[in-house]
């Protein structure tokens, strides 16, 4: 940079030298360099005749050699482009009336790094006038500044995260209190007026918490756990009690409140031994899971117990004891009424059905809606032929009486299959199984008739036992197969995934799922066959990913006795392995039923390392069993299934999919992707569209499928998603 360049004029106005002025010699300068630079400080000086002297320091700082010769407007352009002007100015104003500088900038170094120095710079004084020549240090501070710079990052973060502590705990949607290591009452937050209203005023700062519930206790406010007139030992040992559960690591309860409130109490201790509490108000949440709970075993649409409820009345039955009748029967033609008259005239066909029921029991027998217009009567007390002829008589005709359908009356028809209890060596799926044979043998012989089961159907247990003889000889044989089944994503309609099937090819046909299934569980086959679909499906999955497809993700249904199996884990991997298909890839699907098991603790060991392995987790037929909705957050899944039965109430009068409605809102309160299973219809699927449902699986978009029927047909899927929308029409329009 040039003199010119500077803001003073066209040149520097060094003022002239005093007579007899001596200038500071370099020589001076460099005898006081060691001194400097033990300091970590550097010198320089420039004289009006344009020399400018550096230490060595200050080379160091600039990162130059010894010979470089430093000039004033080199030294300024080491400066950052913006701090230019500045140190400019500076030296301009030193030199015209003598002020001198002290300024933080930022250079850049040779090697091109930046770094912040202090510059500070004067006029010589050589004590008798103003001189001619500049003198100043030069210091590298960068690590001062970066530091000033972390501290005050350190300092923006302290205050931002103690506002956004302040906030949290303004806006936490609990009860809030802390306690400090001494137990003495440190903060509360707002909601706990709303919330505790009543408690508030026990809440004083500094008090310690062993006082603070002894005043609670004197005000009844424990009612009836413990009551203020109780003996001083009774209180005394109440409170110590529940101090000690207070301080225990993991505290956490749900209280029962007067208006049928709800509040869970938990605590936690923190590093610092300050223990925070939180009531919060679970009463919705508590609510919800009591008229889940009784929905789980009440038929949703004729308020009939359901098929779980049946099953557990009849595992209660004695094996020797009073006799009865397990009485199971449909309703003749009943796809007719449905096709003619609609799915709300067959919806009311069936509650008008329940309601006849209901009124014909009798104290102690029970009353069941099964699945579809399937539905199951338990009968004490009635034993001989006579009697069972006169009570399906009595039943029959109250059934058939004429009932209005809408604008249509109808007079229904009825075929009834009836079992005696007790039956040597039959539990409640062979009771079941018995009254099953007679109602299909009456249907057989012409329907509207009821049938008992006796010697002559006795047959049909016959081929439970040789299908179940043939079943273990498949599984040996490795003759089952997977079925594979795709679940669509509403938001796209892409395929999402598949789901595994069990399928048995017997004596040239396939045996029912519902038929072998259940069996294999009942005779100890449930592992190997678990695992033997799983394989099959996992091959049929590896060559869709083999054949550059994307499949999603490939849910499989596992059992109890496969979760409880010492080698299952293992099992999984090998499979995973031997088929080159990612963890991240495989869906375990379990029913809630399975989370009931005693073994439940091992279950959840097993499910938790699923997880760890990549796995995802749904929980199937959701809102069908007994369990809790606390299962979900102490079993973490990814995805819930609406079972086919919630689904098909979406078409019904009255509630129009409440329960399905609720599921939904439910998995999506918790984060939780929702698949509707048994999707068969397009009013079905815009339902659960609106309502947020994630995914749907059922005939609507694709039936359950071979593996190698599954592969080309997930090609042409993908072929036509890709495809340009133009072609697409084109194709459909040529009938491609």
């Amino acid at each position: 940079m040039s003199e010119s360049s500077w803001p003073l004029g066209t040149r520097l106005p060094f003022p002239a030298p005093a007579a007899g002025e001596r200038p500071l010699s370099p020589r001076l300068l460099a005898a006081a360099e060691p001194i400097l630079q033990v300091a970590g400080i550097g010198a320089w000086h420039y004289n009006a005749s344009g020399q400018l002297w550096w230490s060595a320091e200050t080379r160091a700082i600039h990162d130059v050699p010894p010979d470089f010769v430093p000039a004033l407007d080199t030294a300024v352009d080491f400066y950052i482009p913006e701090h230019r002007p500045i140190i400019r100015a500076a030296v301009a104003a030193a030199l015209q009336d003598g002020t001198a500088w002290d300024l933080e900038l930022c250079i850049r170094r040779a090697d091109g790094e930046p770094r912040y120095v202090r510059a500070r710079g004067r006029l010589a004084d050589s004590g008798k006038a103003r001189t001619t020549s500049l003198i100043g240090t030069f210091e590298d501070i960068t690590a001062r500044h970066e530091a000033a710079a972390r501290a005050a990052r350190e300092l923006d973060l302290r205050s931002r995260t103690e506002t956004l502590l302040r906030d949290v705990i303004t806006g936490i949607p609990a009860a809030l209190s802390v306690y400090d290591r001494d137990e003495r009452l440190i903060l509360v937050n707002e909601s706990y007026r709303d919330i505790l209203p009543g408690n508030r005023q026990y809440m004083v700062m500094g008090e310690r918490l062993a006082d603070i519930i002894t005043r609670k206790v004197l005000a009844n406010h424990y009612v009836p756990e413990v009551r203020a007139d109780d003996p001083p030992e009774v209180r005394r040992a109440w409170v110590s009690d529940y101090l000690r559960r207070h301080r225990a690591k993991g505290y956490n309860r749900v209280f029962h409140l007067r208006d049928d409130k709800f509040m869970q109490a938990s605590t936690a201790i923190s590093e610092s031994g300050n223990i925070v509490s939180i009531r919060t108000d679970v009463t919705p949440l508590m609510r919800a899971e009591r008229e889940l709970r009784r929905r789980a075993e009440e038929d949703a649409l004729t308020r009939l117990a359901n098929r779980e409820v049946l099953m557990q009345q009849l595992g209660g039955l004695p094996d020797i004891g009073p006799s009865g009748l397990l009485v199971l029967f449909d309703v003749d033609f009943f796809k007719a009424v449905n096709d003619s008259l609609g799915h709300a005239a067959g919806d009311m066909l069936l509650r008008l059905v329940g309601r006849r029921l209901k009124r014909s029991l009798r104290p102690g027998d029970v009353a069941a809606r099964l699945s579809g217009d399937e539905f199951a009567l338990i009968v004490h007390g009635v034993s001989t032929p006579a009697e069972v002829q006169a009570f399906a008589n009595r039943l029959l005709a109250r059934l058939r009486r004429p009932m209005r359908l809408g604008a249509n009356r109808y007079a229904p028809s009825f075929s009834v299959g009836i079992a005696p209890f007790p039956a040597k060596g039959c539990g409640p799926r062979e009771l079941l199984g018995n009254a099953d044979a007679a109602l299909l043998d009456a249907k057989r012989q012409g329907r509207a008739r009821h049938v008992l089961f006796g010697a002559e159907l006795a047959n049909r247990v016959m081929r439970r036992t040789r299908l179940a003889d043939a079943l273990r000889q498949a599984i040996s044989g490795r003759q089952l197969v997977a079925a594979l089944q795709p679940q669509q994503r509403l938001a796209d309609g892409s395929v999402m995934g598949f789901e595994a099937l069990a399928r048995w090819h017997h004596e040239g046909e396939w045996v029912p799922p519902a038929e072998f299934v259940p069996l294999a569980e009942d005779v100890g086959l449930a592992q190997p066959l678990g695992a033997q679909v799983m394989e099959a499906a996992l091959a049929g999955f590896a060559a869709m990913l083999a054949a550059g497809l994307e499949p999603g993700h490939l849910a499989v249904n596992v059992s109890t006795a496969q979760l409880l199996a010492d080698d299952f884990l293992d099992t999984v991997k090998r499979s995973l392995a031997r088929h080159g298909v990612p963890a991240s890839r495989l869906e375990i699907e379990v029913t809630e039923t399975v989370l009931l098991d005693r073994s439940i603790a091992r279950i959840g060991h097993t499910l938790e390392s699923l997880r760890a392995m990549g796995c995802t987790l749904a929980m199937d037929d959701f809102g069908t069993g007994y369990a809790s909705l606390s299962h979900l957050t102490t079993f973490t899944v990814d995805r819930i299934k609406i079972d086919r039965s919630f689904t098909r109430a979406i078409d019904s009068d009255g509630e129009h999919g409440l329960i399905a409605r609720t599921l939904i809102g439910l998995g999506r309160g918790l984060g939780l992707e929702v698949i509707a299973e048994g999707v068969e219809s397009e009013s079905q699927r815009r339902f659960l569209i609106v309502h947020g449902c994630t995914a749907v699986q059922g005939y609507l978009f694709a039936r359950p499928m071979l593996a190698e029927e599954a592969l080309p047909w997930l090609a042409q899927q993908q072929r036509q998603k890709r495809a340009p929308a133009g072609h697409r029409r084109l194709r459909g329009v040529l009938g491609g």
